[in-house]
This record gives C-alpha cells, structure tokens and sequence, in this order.
C-alpha cells in the first residue's frame, strides 16, 4: 500500500458507496499563453491516480488535449516523447517507422475512443496479409491503447479483444536459396579479390566469422587481437532519431562476443592493415563510418561485373557461414550460438533443424538409387 504523499489527490465516494480517487493538475500556460488545467476522476484506487498525475505532469502544456478527445497521432507525439529516451536510438527510429507505415494511415487521425473493435480486427487482418512481422506492428497499436488507458483517454484496451491471425499470408522470402555452397563461397572471394581491398575485406570477414552487416562495419583495428587471433564485437552501427550513421551497443547482450580468426582471414587483415589510413577497418575518405546501405553497392557492383556469380544478399553472407559450420563441422549448438551472437539457442537450433531437413531430403535421394 504505497504512502499517500500526493496532496493533489483526493479521495470522494460514490453513490453505491464505494470509494473513487480523483485529482486536479496544472501543466502550465501554453504558448498562447493559456493556462492548462485538468481534471482526472473515477480512479478506483490512488495508485493508479498517482500513477496517473506523475504521467500527465511530465505532458508539456502545448502538447496536452482535453480527455476523450484525443487522436491516435496526438497521443503517440506524447508517448514517443517518453519512449524516445528509454531506447536505444534505433529502436525509437523503428518504432516510428512502424507507426509511420502502418498506424498512422489507418488511425492517425481518429479519436482513440471512437475506434472500434471491428476498425482494429479489419486493419490487423490487413497487416497480416502485408507483413511476415505483423505481430510487432499490432504490438505497438496495443502499447498506444495501454497508455490512452493510464491517461484517462480510453476506458479499456479494445486490441486485446482483436483475434490476431496465427500467421502471415505473405509468401516469405525463399531464405534457403540466399546462401553460398563452399565452391560457390570461395568463387565468389576469388572474383572478389579483384576489386578495392576495403570491399574484398569486408565479405572476407562476413564469410570467415558470420558477423552481421552493422557489427562489421563498426570494426576499429582495437577490436582485432593478432596476438590471440581473435575479433571483438561490442557495438554496431545503426540509423539515429535525425537519420545519421551513430554507434551503439550491440543487438544484445550475447552479441557483445569474441569470435576466433581463422589463419586465412588473419592473412587477409593483416595485408589490409598496412594500408589503414584510420582506426577504422571501413570509413569514408574523411575517416567518418559508412552508410548501412554501403555494402549492398559493393555486392552489386561485383555482380554486374559478374553476372555468372550466384546472387545472395549481404546478410545471405551470414546465413552462409552458419550454414557451412554446420553442415561441414561437428560444433555443438551453444557454440555457434556464442559465434553467431544468437539471443535465444531457439535461433540457433533452427539452423540445425534446416540443416537436417536438406540432410533427410539428400539420405532418400542416395537411399533410392541403391534400390536393393
């Protein structure tokens, strides 16, 4: 039972005698000038009204709008004020996407207490249909009505009562084609040595450790141990709230991680190292870290120059590594979890059951043609 310290909070009873908790707050004057005054009532008990006030006292008076009036895009500007500063930047950039793309279109300008059950089925059977990831986007529209909620807009969260689809109706991309054999792996490097070393280097190491896109791109020649051949990855590259290249801590804590290097790559880094000009392993000419996007240039490039060469993306690199690890080694699933970064061994033991899915498929292939 938390201590009654708010004075602003005040407790009345109701006709039928159970007991309500109301408050009257000031957020200041607005830009006009205007003072802004409200009232919240009907609390069932000063918990959640103290929860309540110390919400609205952190609105800004220009920001704030009369109960029951409030639109999806409204509420979200106060909420994205607070979020903002509890995430990392590029989960903030996400999270705005995703109300940017698909929340806003739909709702951005209805009164959160005239959107119905039906408004929210409709639009979730929708995403279903657009997105492999349409449970994070009603996640973020379920957040939205939980916090309309504690401030009073709306008298219950009506996404709750939406029966989300059980999966996407979106054709997934064929991920099981966006991987290298080690013949097709070792042709495409060979092809690739003949370009800039900054480029060769840079698949060399996605090939050699499976490192993600934005894990290497954040390399500095103090992550990489001659002496013990190994490479330290402890942050990441990742789009900021104003749109600019800014360096973070990785995806998660067991991508925080040291990954061996093999004699090959150690060769590769070391002839690479005697043309840094920068602690940075790949930078712009002024020493600055590179677009995200940078990588998918290079692979372009090497393909229009080699349209013989299977296509893969930049991540298929990754899938590669982990691929060939497994299928050509008997390393144990919490080791490529430690080597790859995975948050969940769940992560991990997919590989391992597609893996053995191609191995099932080839076993009925051999066993057919012995046919005895």
């Amino acid at each position: 039972m938390p201590r009654k310290t708010n004075l602003s909070i005040k407790e009345y009873t109701l006709k039928n005698g159970q007991k309500r908790y109301y408050f009257k707050i000031s957020l200041g004057e607005n830009s006009n000038g205007k003072r802004i005054v409200t009232t919240r009532r009907g609390f069932k008990t000063y918990a959640e009204a103290d929860q309540v006030y110390n919400q609205l006292s952190r609105v800004k008076a220009d920001n704030f709008v009369k109960q029951n009036q409030i639109t999806i895009d409204e509420l979200h500007k106060i909420w994205f004020e607070n979020y903002k500063n509890a995430v990392k930047e590029s989960s903030a950039i996400s999270e705005s996407g995703i109300y940017k793309n698909h929340i806003k279109p739909f709702f951005g300008n209805q009164f959160i207490d005239k959107i119905t059950v039906v408004d929210l089925q409709k639009w979730a059977d929708k995403k279903a249909t657009e997105l492999v990831a349409f449970r994070r986007v009603i996640a973020v529209m379920n957040g939205l009505f939980e916090y309309g909620m504690r401030l009073n807009y709306v008298s219950s969260n009506l996404v709750k009562r939406v029966l989300i689809p059980k999966k996407t109706a979106r054709k997934r991309r064929d991920t099981e084609k966006n991987v290298y054999t080690r013949k097709e792996l070792e042709t495409f490097l060979k092809v690739a040595k003949n370009f800039p070393i900054m480029k060769y280097t840079f698949f060399k190491i996605l090939a050699c450790t499976g490192l993600r896109r934005s894990e290497c791109l954040a390399l500095t020649w103090q992550d990489i141990d001659f002496k013990n051949n190994l490479l330290h990855v402890n942050k990441t590259l990742a789009y900021g709230l104003n749109h600019q290249v800014i360096v973070q801590t990785p995806k998660s804590k067991k991508s925080n991680r040291k990954i061996p290097i093999s004699s090959s790559l150690r060769k590769a880094l070391i002839e690479y190292q005697k043309q840094a000009t920068h602690d940075k392993l790949f930078h712009t000419l002024n020493g600055k870290y590179l677009y995200l996007g940078t990588p998918n240039i290079w692979l372009k490039k090497i393909y229009d120059k080699n349209p013989d060469l299977k296509k893969i993306t930049v991540h298929g690199f990754r899938h590669t590594f982990a691929t060939l690890l497994i299928s050509e080694t008997n390393v144990k699933p919490k080791t490529v979890q430690m080597i790859l970064g995975h948050k969940n061994i769940e992560i991990t033991l997919n590989l391992y059951t597609h893996i053995n899915q191609d191995n099932q498929i080839e076993a009925q292939k051999v066993i057919e043609q012995l046919n005895f």
